[in-house]
């Protein structure tokens, strides 16, 4: 008589990761979640390395969610998308560049960015952030009103007139009112744009050329990416913005006569993001890494010493758009390579 066989057992599924992960579609289920007055868990919200393109934080979830234990709930954007989503849902709660933000429970659309504290965060300084998360969690966040006295009860924030009231039992009216909000930001981001291309011809029009101070052509260089970072970088964000430190290549300085397509100025300004790592959280820019031949498919372009070949757009809707590219040498240093048009992708 044959011996049952006993039935293999099914593969276990795998285990979901013990935190959110938020992708550009999932932002505004995420939203009402953080608006949701019935949320009774701070949440620590990271966003992606600038320097990377897998949306990898700088500070492992796992191990963050290993100190703070049951502190606050902890959610990770799979991508910079995400990110600027949240931000024109929400914009005072919007986290970016390897930064990470507590959110506090209670939160609501009229809050201050400052209620709900944001922790910068460089490559290396893990342990440090994770120290100031913990720290953050340990204070309790500043309520929005008053309180009597001699009643000890609430009295209303000034602030709070013509508020809306959030019903806890109403996720719909929750994304009716973020649908609202997306509206009217969308609205207001055409009109930036607009104000932001009027003042950029104004300054075309008005603004003389940088002033030569070096008779060195890289001095003089130099001396005018500083100037640059110092115009388009407000001083409190400068310590969050440093510019990396940089070579010239070969051929940069020769590249530069693309001026005639380019005003030095742009170029200027584009070198600034990209010494600072902005240029990956704008998407005009579309940095990307660079292919041994620029097709489908193609292999990563990697220099013998392992820097690796990048670039971005100078301008965009332009035929054959000019580009910047660059090297990222293991140590994140950059050296700045060219100047040149789309399909000149030489480099050395």
């Amino acid at each position: 008589m044959p011996v049952p066989v006993p039935p293999t057992p099914a593969p276990p599924e795998p285990a979901s990761p013990p935190f959110r992960q938020i992708g550009e579609a999932d932002v505004d289920d995420f939203a009402a979640f953080l608006l949701d007055p019935s949320r009774t868990t701070p949440v620590v919200l990271l966003s992606p390395d600038p320097h990377r393109h897998d949306g990898t934080p700088l500070v492992s979830p796992a191990r963050l969610i290993e100190q703070i234990r049951d502190k606050a709930e902890v959610a990770v954007f799979t991508d910079q998308a995400a990110a600027r989503t949240l931000r024109a849902l929400i914009p005072n709660l919007n986290v970016w560049g390897g930064a990470a933000r507590i959110i506090h429970t209670g939160a609501t659309l009229k809050d201050t960015k400052h209620r709900h504290p944001l922790i910068t965060i460089s490559s290396g300084s893990s342990d440090h952030a994770i120290t100031q998360i913990q720290k953050w969690l340990h204070k309790t966040p500043a309520a929005p009103g008053t309180t009597d006295a001699n009643t000890g009860t609430a009295r209303p924030d000034p602030r709070d007139r013509g508020r809306i009231t959030y019903r806890a039992d109403s996720t719909e009216h929750l994304r009716s009112l973020l649908a609202h909000e997306r509206r009217k930001s969308s609205g207001l981001r055409q009109e930036n744009r607009q104000l932001r291309k009027a003042l950029k011809a104004a300054q075309l029009r008005t603004d003389a050329a940088p002033p030569v101070v070096y008779a060195d052509p890289e001095q003089q260089f130099r001396y005018e990416v500083e100037q640059c970072w110092l115009r388009q970088i407000p001083e409190a964000d400068r310590p969050r913005w440093p510019l990396a430190p940089y070579a010239l290549g070969p051929d940069w300085l020769g590249s530069l006569h693309i001026t005639q397509l380019v005003e030095r100025r742009k170029i200027l300004e584009v070198t600034v993001e990209v010494l600072t790592a902005l240029a990956a959280t704008i998407p005009g820019r579309q940095v990307h890494r660079m292919r041994a031949r620029e097709e489908r498919g193609g292999n990563p372009l990697v220099r013998a010493d392992q820097a690796i070949a990048m670039r971005c757009h100078l301008k965009n809707q332009t035929a054959a758009a000019p580009r910047l590219m660059w090297w990222r040498l293991p140590d994140q240093s950059i050296e700045l390579a060219r100047v040149a048009l789309h399909d000149d992708t030489h480099l050395r």
